[in-house]
């Protein structure tokens, strides 16, 4: 089964300003205060909770587009995102990747279970005009069988784990990235993480040769869930990081824009 080619449908990524070069850096920095390497940083929102869908104005208000990780098989349920809400954000320039139908581990699963969970996954998105080319692996459990006989084999782009950016060793994810199937992120907020241990994701990165920071969120509420961190906190959070945006230290993109890649029609399984 052909399982790759440009679809007519795929929507058109805005890519930022910044050259990155393959292996390396920019050597022509846009100003002075970028004369390291800049630092890429990802928005993401995981599991496709309703209480996300409120940051669509903020984040436009910012100019940041976002990804919004979403299982199939819970939209249009309680507490979760519709299919409305994601052709919004689709529309307003953000990227739908996916997650497993039923947010489950696939790694537990045998091969065929774990194909249908992502590829099925990618199937429903597309059903719906959502081109999903990134996926991130439920509870950032995964090996080597899940990264190329899943969720390669599925014609996702890449893989996103939930740990892996230490802030001792690693700083950030490299561009291109060491495995696109297994990339690298500091660790999830969760209550109490306070607005400036988020920034020092960021500032570290910066001070420490630059890269790909992926910011990855559950919940935007007060206090709703373990993961989640409060709408004052994700607000200043933005705003601190449009001053990072307009002093030339970083560039907001998408997974999938980060990532690249040709978009691999949807198939199962």
């Amino acid at each position: 089964m052909a399982r790759s080619g440009a679809h007519p449908w795929r929507y058109i990524q805005l890519m930022a300003a910044v050259f990155l070069a393959v292996g390396g850096v920019s050597s022509v920095p846009a100003i002075a205060h970028a004369a390291t390497p800049l630092t890429v940083v990802t928005i993401q929102f995981d599991d496709g909770n309703a209480d996300v869908f409120q940051w669509l104005g903020p984040l436009n208000n910012h100019g940041f587009p976002a990804t919004f990780y979403v299982n199939s098989g819970t939209i249009d349920t309680a507490g979760h995102l519709t299919w409305a809400n994601l052709t919004s954000l689709v529309q307003a320039g953000n990227e739908i990747g996916s997650h497993t139908i039923g947010h489950v581990d696939i790694k537990k699963l045998k091969l065929a279970d774990a194909r249908f969970q992502v590829c099925q996954d990618r199937v429903n998105l597309f059903n719906h005009g959502i081109m999903a080319e990134s996926f991130a692996y439920p509870f950032g459990s995964f090996n080597s069988t899940v990264e190329t006989q899943v969720v390669q084999y599925c014609g996702d782009n890449s893989g996103r784990g939930v740990s892996g950016v230490n802030d001792k060793t690693v700083f950030a994810e490299t561009i291109p990235p060491l495995d696109p199937y297994a990339t690298r992120t500091p660790a999830d907020p969760k209550q109490g993480t306070t607005v400036a241990t988020i920034e020092g994701y960021v500032t570290a990165a910066e001070q420490n040769g630059g890269g790909w920071v992926q910011l990855t969120f559950h919940h935007i509420c007060n206090s709703c869930d373990a993961y989640s961190i409060t709408l004052a906190n994700m607000q200043a959070l933005l705003d601190w990081l449009s001053t990072q945006v307009a002093n030339g230290s970083v560039a907001v993109k998408t997974t999938g824009q980060v990532i690249g890649g040709t978009f691999v029609t949807p198939f199962c399984c």
